[in-house]
């Protein structure tokens, strides 16, 4: 047995205890044990597997948009992030819910710092023990992430995209991307804030619905991307990850326009194999970095 599932099955006990000697929520009692636990002598990324099989977990049975990115997806982003950035680049998630996708990208990307920006305070809380337990640099801010944000400029912008109707219509009336008529989509303020956020010529990593370009029925979507950024790349998770694939998802990759920024000849364009098959994945991996020095 691997450590990190010795790490995942003495916890998970834990969490167990304390849920039937305290009588709270599996979510408060995961957070409890993770605030008193002792990894000094562990290997970081043994705790941070750990962690991640224990949030997914724990968070099943929420909504789809409180659900953590799951691990394998997060590392990729990670792995994205560190041909996109520095080792010391700054990094700011929207939503950032557990902090599954912060954690991972901070995991290969040593010397970065991070934001936070999360309105549950359950989440928030969870997210916060976990990143004094991996001892990683994230400031976090508890609020609604498309209400005015006092956050720094990042190099790098991350969003697990919710997707659905924002209510608030008067903060929606403050981006560009609102509808018209009816609820805007919190999708895509989520875009705009991210980027609205990214230094110039900084990056925004987003987890997208397929079918997001289809939702921009009154193409303010496309006018927006064509005024504020350049599109990098779209790369379409693999569909195995998606019991519907009315449901599927893919990560795109857009780069705030700046000084020196140019499109690319060629956009990166994948669809991933399932990050099971080791031997695809390292193929599509080789694209990847041979498309990033050529561009």
């Amino acid at each position: 047995m691997e450590r990190f599932e010795q790490l995942y099955r003495d916890w998970k006990q834990d969490v167990k205890k304390v849920v039937a000697d305290l009588d709270v929520l599996p979510l408060e009692a995961l957070i409890e044990v993770l605030e008193r636990v002792d990894v000094a002598s562990e290997d970081m990324d043994d705790v941070r597997k750990a962690v991640s099989l224990l949030v997914l977990e724990e968070t099943t049975m929420l909504p789809p948009n409180h659900q953590p990115t799951p691990d394998a997806v997060s590392l990729f982003i990670g792995y994205l992030a560190t041909k996109l950035v520095e080792d010391k680049a700054t990094l700011l998630e929207l939503g950032s819910g557990t902090g599954t996708l912060v954690h991972a990208v901070l995991s290969q990307l040593n010397e970065a710092t991070a934001q936070a920006v999360e309105v549950d305070e359950t989440m928030l809380r969870l997210s916060y023990a976990i990143s004094n337990l991996l001892e990683k640099p994230v400031s976090y801010f508890h609020q609604d992430a498309l209400e005015p944000l006092v956050v720094e400029p990042a190099d790098l912008t991350l969003v697990d995209l919710p997707i659905g109707y924002y209510p608030n219509d008067e903060v929606a009336k403050t981006y560009d991307l609102h509808r018209t008529d009816g609820h805007a989509y919190a999708h895509f303020l989520m875009m705009e804030q991210a980027m609205r956020h990214t230094v110039p010529g900084g990056h925004g990593l987003f987890v997208i619905p397929n079918n997001l370009f289809e939702q921009d029925d009154e193409g303010k979507l496309k006018q927006w991307m064509d005024r504020e950024a350049v599109v990098k790349g779209v790369l379409q998770l693999p569909t195995t990850m998606f019991k519907d694939e009315r449901y599927a998802k893919s990560l795109l990759l857009l780069q705030k326009l700046g000084e020196g920024v140019k499109r690319p000849k060629q956009a990166l364009l994948v669809e991933l194999p399932s990050f099971t098959d080791v031997r695809a994945v390292a193929n599509i991996v080789k694209q990847i970095d041979d498309w990033f020095k050529t561009t």
